[in-house]
């Protein structure tokens, strides 16, 4: 093999401080120039952290960006920490049955300078894998929830199932289970992505979506990240970083390193071109989607990192239109059955790996599949098996682990603290241009001000001026709106309410059954109705005088109001007409009903005349699939029966 120096080495190698001979010095079967390329693609590997972290923040909202901050910066020296002290040993140890390491736990560097490397390259690995699911559950998830996701892929999920991929990687003869049925996956598309993809689906359905994120109706509701110009950048220094991802896995130094390289450009460009298309053709808004364009290159980079090292330019192609595929229906999904995915991580690490990993079976190059002693079928039954196992083990262990977390200590926010969001709740700071900026959106957008709250003011700084303005002109705002809810409250009162009984007008008691009526037939709940009119009301007028007449209309209405349920509404429907709304009441209980009011009434003193009694004649009516107007011509037409057949008595 041809030394590979990079031009560092170049540099370094020619130089008297760094002899030529130096570099031939053999380490573990290893090269220098060996250690030299995976140490410097594990430095590109760790780069990927910050540009999840760019990604992720761009794409949430400006309350939760530094609470997604610290949480990229967390998993990683979190998982780093849990590989060191048994993920590696589980993942590289000696194998017990294909299953687990037994052996590396606590892992002892010493004196060997490859197993160091390695595990530096192994160790960014797992850190890309746990900060997959961190914007899966952004803006909701409690950080003591994300870390022990963190802890559990790192310290378990991940290793184990890279013990079945990979475990071979360091002791030659100690195979997973997987590697030794011919499993490929070159560079994680299922053993890192996948995972990591897995993982966040599982916190997603535990944890539940984004207050707003769903309508009543389940209709998705867009969520925008605050500052997408920072989400483009993170997405170019993950392809960036991805050189070093797929490259470093040849774990040497191999001329073979520029065609993964050159595969890996090739998948993300047709899979950003792909997802770009989709979203202009099929999208709702017919416009390249920014948000779907990200996630259409990044679907490319994990769908081929199985197989950058097997297949060749074209069916790197074929993966990164696939993926584009994957990515954009996959969000249709997860939105249709109502998963909330702040960054679309599921379908853009879990789905594009499952493609990846079954395209690498799909297209692996002749050479590549005689190695392996398969036939193309039997190659892709490999990798679907692999798949599943991957799905069955990531999802269902971290699944099951956090519902028995949650039911003893909660693992999302309260409903208050999401709202102000987790940069405040979680981690007691904010930023005052993203506390300025919130307060102004919610002004517009809800276009009220009694929620808005002042903001504490910077001195001497010019967003602390602006801020100073922002709270002058809340003030006199909530001033203004305060006399006009005063205002608005009595016009309601009076446009609703019968201006002599004090009782709902006609107007909105019969909108009010419209609504009823719907909700009736919706659920299949019982409604009924009552007329009541009273009998001989024109008598009352003519003798005693209308002043007497109207004093008989607002003690009927109050006997009746105080004698009905709270669920039960009563409007006047005409002069001496009242209507009864009763919600979830059967015919039998709004007759029996009835009855009693009629009596009430009957039972009245009445100053004008005290041997006088006042009675009503009513109709009852339940619904029958009517609309509003039948359901009330029924009851009409049933009061009318009780006036023939003698008045004080109930039809139904």
């Amino acid at each position: 093999m041809k030394p590979f120096v990079v031009s560092i080495m170049l540099l370094l190698s020619s130089s008297r401080l760094f002899p030529r001979e130096v570099a031939e010095v053999f380490t573990n079967g290893k090269t220098l120039d060996d250690i030299l390329w995976v140490l410097i693609a594990a430095m590109l590997v760790f780069l990927m952290q910050a540009g999840f972290m760019a990604l992720e923040t761009g794409l949430s909202r400006a309350k939760n960006s530094i609470n997604v901050a610290i949480k990229n910066l967390t998993d990683f020296i979190f998982s780093v920490a849990a590989f060191w002290f048994v993920g590696y040993g589980l993942m590289f140890g000696r194998t017990f049955s294909g299953l687990f390491g037994m052996s590396d736990f606590f892992t002892a560097l010493d004196d060997d300078s490859w197993k160091a490397t390695f595990f530096v390259f192994q160790a960014v690995f797992v850190g890309t894998a746990a900060t997959i699911d961190s914007g899966v559950v952004a803006e909701r998830a409690r950080f003591s929830t994300y870390l022990i996701m963190s802890f559990i892929t790192s310290a378990l999920i991940y290793p184990i199932f890279g013990h079945w991929a990979w475990g071979g990687f360091f002791y030659e003869s100690q195979a997973g289970w997987l590697q030794r049925l011919g499993f490929l996956d070159f560079a994680g598309s299922s053993v890192v992505h996948s995972i990591g993809g897995w993982v966040g689906l599982a916190g997603a359905i535990v944890i539940g979506p984004r207050i707003g994120r769903f309508a009543a109706d389940g209709t998705p509701q867009k969520i925008p990240g605050h500052n997408i110009v920072f989400a483009y950048l993170g997405v170019f220094i993950l392809f960036f970083a991805w050189f070093g991802f797929n490259g470093g896995s040849t774990l040497a130094a191999d001329p073979h390193v520029a065609e993964i390289i050159l595969n890996t450009i090739i998948s993300a460009s047709f899979g950003g071109i792909t997802a770009m298309f989709l979203s202009m053709f099929l999208g709702k808004s017919k416009l390249p989607e920014p948000e779907m364009i990200i996630n259409g290159v990044i679907a490319g980079l994990v769908g081929i990192t199985a197989g950058c090292a097997y297949v060749g330019s074209v069916s790197a192609l074929v993966i990164g239109i696939g993926s584009g595929f994957a990515v954009y229906y996959g969000t249709y999904f997860l939105e249709r059955i109502g998963i909330d995915d702040v960054v679309s991580a599921v379908p853009v690490h879990a789905f594009a790996g499952v493609w990846g990993t079954l395209a690498t079976g799909l297209f692996i190059r002749e050479r590549f599949l005689a190695e392996s002693g398969l036939s193309r079928i039997e190659q892709v039954g490999v990798q679907a098996l692999g798949v599943v196992s991957c799905f069955i083990w990531s999802f269902g262990l971290a699944y099951l682990i956090l519902r028995l977390i949650k039911r003893f200590v909660p693992v999302r926010v309260s409903i208050e603290h999401e709202k102000i969001g987790l940069n405040i709740a979680e981690h007691g700071t904010s930023s005052s241009i993203s506390e300025l900026s919130d307060s102004m959106r919610k002004v517009i957008s809800d276009a009220r001000i009694v929620g808005v709250k002042k903001l504490e003011t910077e001195i001497g700084t010019e967003i602390g001026d602006l801020t100073n303005y922002f709270n002058i002109m809340i003030d006199r705002l909530k001033e203004k709106e305060e006399i006009a809810d005063r205002a608005l409250e009595s016009l309601k009162a009076i446009s609703i309410r019968d201006g002599l009984t004090k009782i709902y007008n006609r107007k909105y008691i019969t909108d009010y059954l419209e609504e009823e009526v719907k909700r009736s037939k919706r659920y299949s709940n019982s409604l009924s109705i009552i007329i009541f009119d009273i009998d001989f009301f024109k008598s009352i007028n003519d003798s005693f005088g209308h002043q007497m007449g109207d004093i008989v209309l607002v003690r009927c209405a109050e006997t009746l109001r105080n004698n009905l349920r709270e669920t039960d509404v009563i409007g006047r429907y005409g002069g001496e007409e009242f209507l009864v709304v009763l919600p979830e009441t059967d015919l039998q209980s709004a007759y029996e009903l009835a009855n009693r009011l009629r009596e009430n009434l009957a039972q009245l003193k009445w100053e004008f005349d005290a041997n006088r009694k006042v009675t009503v004649s009513g109709g009852v009516a339940e619904n029958l699939d009517d609309d509003a107007a039948k359901l009330i011509g029924r009851a009409d037409e049933l009061l009318y029966v009780a006036k023939d057949k003698g008045r004080n008595r109930i039809e139904k």
